[in-house]
């Protein structure tokens, strides 16, 4: 309805854990970004976000994400296709 089609998982490596707090933060004030998980495995953080387009994701990437102090680099993963979406029944 709004316009963002593009729905997109980026794991983020952190040159050091000590700066979590501080990325976390910065990524808090981006409104694109609407899951966040401290992870283990090869991500300190793994997020998700949602963009208008495929430029718009670039220049989060680029400009925001890419520039927090402490984010070393990142990965990201477009999605495609969503099959399932659900809640856990009780």
């Amino acid at each position: 309805v709004l316009g963002y089609t593009t729905l997109a998982f980026v794991g983020i490596f952190l040159d050091s854990a000590s700066k979590y707090n501080a990325a976390l933060n910065r990524l808090k004030e981006i409104p694109e970004v609407i899951e966040s998980h401290y992870t283990t495995g090869n991500y300190a953080v793994f997020i998700k976000i949602l963009c208008r387009d495929n430029e718009h994701l670039m220049s989060l990437l680029n400009k925001d994400i890419q520039s927090i102090k402490g984010v070393a680099r990142t990965e990201t993963f477009i999605s495609l296709d969503q099959q399932i979406d659900r809640q856990i029944k009780l």
